[in-house]
């Protein structure tokens, strides 16, 4: 593709960011597990990665680990960035595996059926459209990206969340859910910007990560899993921000909200699928459903925690089809 100056000098520092996180992630210190305690299954960090204890050299484990994460959110951030701003399908053969595995239900397995995608979708862009990338989290191997995008003078464009796996330095796996932008919302805030303090989308310290995270599972197997909606008492603050279009701001409305629902539907379930910390920022995804029986919903959540309770949260939905095209779920 024609590449203009300004554009080849984003590329290069991007791909510069890229080689120095790859490079400080595979440096004179020995590997360690993949993912200190996998996020897609839930399981808690032992020894040497949740403890610090040194690994053998200088470098200990969770140093270690933590340099394979940054490299891995340096690498995603700017393929995704390439695919989809740019349309630059070059990075896929540098950076995915070619044993992609595609869990958006109307994309085909294999990086070829990613290269067909961003082709169509180059093809089918509305001039003047944009996307922005407004929250970015990594933990372990996985790396998660909420965006806006297809915005125009005439339409509000979707919402996105896309879930990225890595390993040795390639993307082999990918989740998503997409929902459109409504033109309101209940709280009369959009859907993507951070509104508490400080007002930054920035993920905070990685010495946050590990309570952000016991908060919020503690919240979400309580209120979803137990139905116990005095869950939102203990860990909601009461002014909450509220980025869900459905709801409005404040702990009561999510009350309330939940409330009505587990009363609606009586064999509600929500399973955990995966969870993504980093720092104050908190990524659950869920499949809810209202019955056994129910295809449900694919839900990412989005939690920001500020002294052990949620400030902020911000939400994307999706149905689950019936039939894949590549024969996996959404999970």
């Amino acid at each position: 593709m024609t590449m203009n100056r300004q554009h080849a000098v984003r590329i290069g520092a991007a791909v510069a960011a890229v080689a120095a996180a790859t490079a400080l992630a595979t440096g004179p210190a020995k590997a360690v597990p993949r993912s200190a305690g996998s996020a897609r299954t839930g399981t808690v960090a032992t020894g040497a990665a949740a403890t610090g204890t040194a690994a053998t050299g200088s470098v200990s484990a969770r140093e270690t680990a933590a340099r394979e994460t940054a490299a891995n959110k340096a690498l995603v951030t700017y393929v995704y960035k390439q695919l989809f701003t740019y349309y630059d399908t070059s990075v896929i053969d540098k950076y995915v595996s070619p044993d992609y595995v595609q869990h958006n239900p109307n994309v085909a397995n294999g990086p070829e059926a990613l290269r067909q995608l961003v082709e169509n979708l180059k093809a089918t862009a509305t001039p003047g459209s944009g996307s922005v990338t407004t929250h970015v989290i990594a933990q372990g191997d996985l790396v998660l990206l909420q965006t806006h995008a297809g915005t125009s003078d005439t339409f509000s464009g979707i919402g996105l969340v896309d879930v990225f796996r890595v390993e040795h330095h390639k993307i082999v796996e990918h989740w998503d859910t997409i929902q459109p932008v409504p033109a309101t919302t209940a709280n009369g805030h959009d859907m993507f910007a951070t509104l508490t303090s400080p007002q930054t989308d920035a993920a905070g310290p990685a010495s946050h990560t590990a309570a952000s995270e016991r908060v919020v599972r503690a919240y979400v197997e309580q209120l979803t899993g137990r139905k116990d909606v005095t869950a939102v008492d203990r860990y909601v603050a009461p002014d909450l921000v509220q980025h869900d279009p459905a709801l409005a701001d404040g702990a009561a409305a999510t009350k309330q909200a939940y409330t009505a629902l587990f009363a609606a539907h009586p064999q509600y379930q929500a399973t955990v699928a995966k969870v993504v910390a980093e720092g104050d920022l908190v990524a659950v995804h869920l499949h809810d459903q209202n019955s056994p029986s129910d295809l449900g919903t694919s839900v990412y959540e989005i939690f920001r925690v500020h002294h052990g309770r949620i400030v902020e949260h911000w939400a994307l939905t999706q149905a689950v089809p019936a039939t894949s095209v590549n024969g996996n779920s959404m999970f």
